[in-house]
């Protein structure tokens, strides 16, 4: 893969949480029925800011897919390449990314298919946080033997899947929602900063 769609793929990550909360934020202050913590996100997809939660959840989506297939998949396949792995290993890697992905493509839809769509909507918003959820557990033992996130980013995705495990057993309300999606969103932005910083040319 070329140097700079890399760098895109690995900037991606910055730039679907930029586009997340700017937008979110613009969608929070446009409906005044909706609160923070109490209500569930996807209320503001039905409500007088639905045009900037739903682009905010599409276009962080798509930007989630590339990050995934063109920043973290590149990075943790040459880490496991250079300790020549196992094709076992080899394909936990790809697992990650690819759930990743396919939990930005259900983002998507959370865009598409709003509230009003009734039952589809919560079939893609669980399709999003079990796929997402999934890919961030598949990605931990690929990260410890691929070096491609450091002990830093290792770290976090430990704490992303520690959350996720201790938030699942509480069910599916506005609380665990909240908590799960600001807790993606910091993986993100951590994991897309790492990228970044390890792919700039070091001074000889």
């Amino acid at each position: 893969m070329r140097a700079p769609l890399r760098t895109f793929g690995a900037a991606s990550g910055l730039l679907a949480a930029a586009a997340f909360l700017v937008l979110y934020v613009v969608a929070m202050a446009s409906d005044p029925e909706y609160t923070f913590y109490r209500n569930y996100l996807s209320d503001l997809g039905v409500g007088p800011g639905a045009w900037a939660f739903n682009s905010a959840v599409m276009v962080a989506g798509a930007l989630m897919s590339v990050f995934a297939i063109a920043g973290v998949a590149p990075a943790v396949h040459a880490g496991l390449a250079r300790w020549g792995d196992t094709a076992v290993r080899t394909a936990l890697a790809g697992a990650g990314p690819l759930l990743l992905a396919v939990g930005g493509a259900f983002l998507v839809l959370i865009g598409v298919f709003t509230e009003d769509a009734g039952d589809l909507h919560g079939a893609v918003s669980v399709g999003f946080f079990v796929s997402t959820y999934l890919g961030l557990v598949a990605l931990v033992p690929a990260l410890r033997r691929s070096g491609a996130l450091g002990v830093s980013g290792l770290f976090s995705t430990v704490v992303a899947v520690a959350f996720g495990t201790v938030l699942l057993p509480l069910g599916f309300n506005p609380q665990t929602e909240t908590v799960a999606v600001m807790v993606e969103v910091a993986w993100g932005v951590t994991a897309s900063g790492i990228l970044l910083l390890r792919a700039r040319p070091t001074a000889v």
